[in-house]
């Protein structure tokens, strides 16, 4: 009986000993016939094994199988992991450090390619879908895991940049940005981005550098030149913005931003009469377009505010060419007084429309209007 007993014993311990490696062979079988929901379930227990789990060929295994998860394209097995591919790579790359390693070495260098592409895909669609963050983050992990088999991404690396600018992250995105820079990337769109979000970040000195040195390199190119402008007008160079913007005129006749951007430069520059021309062929572009329509409003209010200024530095015995001066102030008011209607239509909460139309409204005798522009405005 005894004997019986030891037999069963030692079967068991046989069992006990081989039972790991079965699981592991046998979640390689589920993989090979496709059925990734078995082969998963199969291969978990391997890792937490003695036998098995210090072994290159389960986390290889491992790998395979959430690669397959992440490539499928039934719902099913898609829902078995938030983020397969990146299960499967941090399993290649634990595979990669343990016994065993060899033998899955090119297979995994292989496979790494498929998941750089996996991630690649993944930030296309969040990119898409307009989760700017989360798509730099994966455009990164692409970048990365190519990164890791000797393949510098130069158009996961860039992507990542845009992405991260588009939501915001100016830091992130200068940081890949210069990556490529630096990678040896030459070409309008790189220069432009690392002027841009130079900008943004308040380096102008760097921005003004990639600008010249882009201007230089490719000195027909639009992008780079308004790239430029938009330096000088944050420098408040206005001539200097000004002559770039005049170029840009004449490369783009359809841009409502160009004409918009001329007519803030002349603005500044107090050359009424073309800054009104450019204000207006903007809105002619882009009928909706605030800003300018806002910009002429104010235009006209403030040539209105500068002629009655005029007046009334007049002598008294000149009261003719002031009431003439006075009229031409209110004709200037007249103007205004439909683009800054429209503007507040287009954007009821701007305060600097509100407090521009109760102003005209009140010197126009029309109180009820002032007064409901005046409640508007305490409201917000």
């Amino acid at each position: 009986m005894k004997r019986y007993l030891l037999t069963f014993f030692i079967a068991c311990a046989v069992s006990l000993a081989w039972g790991q490696p079965a699981k592991r062979t046998t979640a390689f079988n589920y993989l090979r016939n496709g059925k990734l929901d078995k082969a998963l379930e199969n291969i978990e227990p391997c890792l937490t094994h003695p036998k098995t789990m210090n072994e290159a060929k389960t986390w290889f295994y491992r790998g395979n199988i959430y690669l397959q998860i992440g490539l499928s394209d039934k719902p099913e097995y898609k829902a078995l992991s938030d983020n397969p591919f990146k299960e499967a790579y941090e399993s290649y790359q634990k595979a990669l450090t343990l016994e065993g390693a060899n033998e899955f070495k090119l297979d995994i260098i292989q496979n790494m390619s498929v998941i750089a592409e996996g991630f690649y895909i993944q930030g296309v669609e969040k990119f898409n879908g307009q989760d700017y963050s989360s798509a730099a983050n994966l455009f990164i992990e692409s970048a990365k895991v190519k990164d890791e088999i000797g393949v510098f991404d130069t158009a996961a690396i860039y992507n990542a940049g845009l992405c991260a600018e588009l939501a915001n992250d100016n830091q992130l995105a200068l940081g890949q940005y210069k990556k490529v820079y630096e990678a040896g990337l030459r070409n309008p769109n790189i220069y432009t981005s690392l002027i841009n979000v130079s900008l943004k970040s308040g380096d102008t000195a760097a921005a003004m550098t990639y600008a010249t040195e882009g201007r230089k390199q490719f000195p027909e190119d639009f992008s780079i030149l308004i790239a430029e402008t938009n330096i000088f007008l944050a420098k408040n160079m206005t001539e200097q913005a000004l002559s770039n913007l005049e170029i840009a005129k004449n490369l783009d006749q359809t841009n409502p931003s160009i004409f918009f951007a001329v007519g803030v430069s002349y603005d500044r520059l107090g050359n009424f009469q073309k800054a009104e021309e450019a204000y207006l062929k903007a809105i002619e572009l882009k009928p909706d377009y605030f800003d300018a329509i806002y910009n002429l409003g104010a235009l006209y209010v403030n040539k209105a505010a500068i002629t009655l200024d005029e007046a009334n530095q007049l002598p008294l015995e000149k009261e003719k060419e002031y009431n003439e001066m006075k009229n031409l102030a209110d004709s200037y008011l007249d103007k205004a007084l439909p683009f800054l209607e429209q503007a507040h239509q287009l954007d009821p909460k701007d305060r600097n429309t509100m407090a521009s139309l109760k102003e005209i409204y009140a010197r126009k005798g029309n109180g009820e209007k002032a007064k409901e522009m005046d409640e508007k405005l305490k409201m917000q």
